[in-house]
Formats: C-alpha cells, structure tokens, sequence
C-alpha cells in the first residue's frame, strides 16, 4: 500500500541503465519492482532459515530421546 502511494506521486519518467541496454520507466513502477524484489527475497530467506531451524530441532530432538529411554531403564531398575 505504502508504495502504491509513494509511487502515485512520483508519476516523472526515471531512466534506468543495465549493463548492455537501459530503459525509461515511471518512478511508481520501479518503486514497485523493488518493493516486490524485496519481499520475494525476504520470503526466501526466512522460509530457509526457518526449514534449518526445524531440522536441527527434529535432530535435536531425535538426538534426546534415547538418552530418555536410558534414563527410564536406570530408574526402573532401582526399583
């Protein structure tokens, strides 16, 4: 929304350079592209690091139970 606004009162035309070519575009559309970008990325990012942080807590946790089952027989035989 933030950039729908900001870009409806930029409505001047922004030349862009690439590296074999460039391009004129309103500044709303490049305002817009960007903000885009930005999310896709953030979204990529956080989707990986959340994946990592759930497998290693799946290992962790894997990891912990046989020392819980040990510790169950322990106890069992002391009574």
């Amino acid at each position: 929304m933030g950039a729908f606004v900001l870009g409806s009162q930029n409505p001047q035309l922004t030349q862009i350079n690439y590296i074999i070519a460039s391009n004129t575009l309103p500044l709303a559309v490049i305002i817009s592209i960007c903000f885009l970008l930005g999310v896709v990325v953030g979204c990529f990012v956080s989707f990986k690091l959340f994946t990592q942080l759930k497998w290693q807590n799946y290992r962790l946790k894997k990891q912990l139970t046989p020392e819980k089952d040990n510790k169950k027989r322990i106890a069992n035989k002391d009574t």
